[in-house]
């Protein structure tokens, strides 16, 4: 079985998905909430998930919207920010799974650019949903999942990202695979590479070995 845990992307990038799951996202929760409250949203465990099933998790794209930004705007450091936040969110999984189960993080879709949001909603003129320029929401989005991947190696899970196919040059989510907001709107080419992943999981290990699947989708042995 797979359980499913995340923000509204967890429900956009999963949609469709032809598999026996649960999906149990809530909207507008931050990996930073994950952290602070040292609890998964709506996570249920013991007699809920069974050895080997499959627990995914995907925070971070408010984060990386909105409040790093903030947190930065207040006179802290970036990167001091950055790996807090995913320091916590990590410890925060590590003592609430305790059950043997494939463990994947998925990481933060590409940020949308504002100009794009702006074309079917008008120019913004207050705080939300965007904090900080484009670039600098970039930035953070490629700092956030490259310390989820370091991270997931560490602790042996499976770092998920198979966004690149989503990705423009300059690091912004493709708005014509949008849902013209932030999530995704078609998400077939994200389901075919966690098709793939879950072909993968269920391989037998080779040579004691797990495989992992790393930032584009492909597989590797670690």
């Amino acid at each position: 079985m797979i359980h499913i845990y995340g923000d509204s992307h967890a429900h956009y990038s999963f949609k469709n998905l032809n598999l026996p799951h649960t999906n149990l996202w809530k909207a507008s929760i931050t990996m930073y909430r994950i952290g602070r409250d040292n609890r998964i949203i709506n996570f249920r465990n013991r007699n809920h998930v069974q050895s080997n099933d499959i627990i995914i998790l995907a925070y971070g794209e408010i984060d990386c919207r909105c409040h790093i930004q903030r947190q930065i705007d207040m006179g802290r450091n970036e990167d001091e920010i950055i790996n807090e936040l995913v320091t916590n969110y990590m410890r925060t999984i590590k003592n609430n799974i305790t059950e043997t189960a494939n463990i994947i993080i998925v990481g933060v879709i590409p940020p949308t650019i504002q100009a794009d949001y702006e074309i079917l909603n008008g120019p913004i003129t207050h705080e939300y949903p965007f904090v900080g320029t484009d670039e600098n929401r970039i930035r953070y989005t490629n700092k956030v999942n490259n310390l989820l991947e370091t991270e997931s190696t560490k602790n042996n899970y499976i770092y998920f990202n198979p966004y690149s196919y989503y990705t423009r040059p300059n690091g912004a989510l493709k708005h014509e695979l949008s849902d013209l907001s932030v999530h995704l709107g078609d998400n077939s080419h994200f389901l075919e590479r966690f098709m793939a992943l879950h072909e993968t999981i269920l391989m037998p290990p080779v040579n004691n070995q797990m495989y992992t699947m790393n930032l584009f989708g492909s597989r590797r042995v670690s």
